[in-house]
Order: structure tokens, then sequence, then C-alpha cells
């Protein structure tokens, strides 16, 4: 399980703004600055995950922790969409330089927000348990159980109306995540 993760649902302008920031700098630009002003001034644009997007994203998807874009568009709700810091080789496998922040972050475009806000609300309960005791315990390295269980489907539950919102106002969505 990861550590804390947080959506954030941005404007055009908001995006030229991190996008104009180096590469290298986007984490600290997005602590400083994203997290800072939204949090303050905006918290009807941010969305907690807690440490349930982990799994959440396991859940949604094929059941592995990658950016690849498997499982359109669910896969969108968690980690896939364009990485924003840090390098990608071309195996796939997302990597921090050494040295530096270890953030996670990742954009999705309005397109991709509204797949997304159109899959999310389908999901049931019975489904979201199916898949999420599908997933490798060992690979997810926790035990897959009852109470992770509801907190994972409890964070999934308090993002819906955050997708809805973002999808309709035509909103990018940024996912962040400090490791």
């Amino acid at each position: 399980m990861g550590c804390l993760a947080v959506l954030f649902a941005l404007s055009k302008q908001d995006v030229l703004n991190l996008k104009a920031v180096p590469r290298k700098d986007r984490a600290y630009f997005m602590h400083e600055e994203i997290e800072e002003t939204f949090f303050d001034d905006y918290p009807e644009y941010t969305q907690e995950l807690d440490k349930s997007w982990d799994v959440m994203h396991r859940t949604l998807t094929d059941g592995n922790l990658s950016f690849e874009e498997k499982c359109r568009p669910l896969c969108y709700a968690v980690l896939a969409g364009e990485q924003l810091y840090g390098t990608e080789p071309a195996n796939g496998e997302f990597t921090i330089p050494e040295g530096e922040e270890s953030d996670i972050i990742t954009l999705k475009t309005p397109e991709q927000v509204a797949q997304v806000a159109a899959e999310l609300p389908k999901i049931t309960k019975e489904w979201f348990r199916e898949h999420y005791y599908k997933i490798d315990e060992e690979d997810y390295g926790f035990p897959l159980d009852e109470e992770d269980f509801e907190y994972t489907w409890y964070w999934f539950c308090d993002s819906l109306p955050f997708w809805e919102r973002a999808a309709r106002e035509k909103k990018y969505v940024l996912f962040t995540a400090d490791q």
C-alpha cells in the first residue's frame, strides 16, 4: 500500500502553469502551489483518496499497479494518464530520479475524466468486491480482507461526486501520491 493520494480538478490554465514548470521541479510546484491553493481556496476541486489508491487502482484494472492504459477508462480513475514527473523508460516502468522526491503525478484529460465519470457510478459493491478479491495478495503486499475492502470501497464511493463535478465542468484531473 502506498502513501496518501489526492485528486485535483484543474482548469486548462492550471495545467498550462504546471506544465510550464521544468519536469524536475513539478513535485515541488505541486506541493507548494497546487496543494496549498486547492486545499485552502478550492476544496470542492480536491478529493482525498487516503491510502486506498493502490488497491483501488488494482481493483478497477487488471489487479496490477501499473501506469499502463489497460482497462480503459477505469485505469484513469487513479494511475493512468500523462506522467508529469519522473521518467518513463521504454519498458513502461515509471521511475523517480535518485535523490528526488518520490511523488507520482499523472494528468487526465477532460475527455478521460468524462469517461471515468460515466463508468464509475455503474460499479456495484458486488462487482468491486469480486475484483478486489482477484488481486494477487503477494503482489499487493497486504492481506486482502473485509476491513481493507470496506476502507477502499468507502474512498471509492466518496470520490464519485468529485468525478461527476470534474466531468460536468470539463476539468482536467491531476492524481498525486507521495511515496
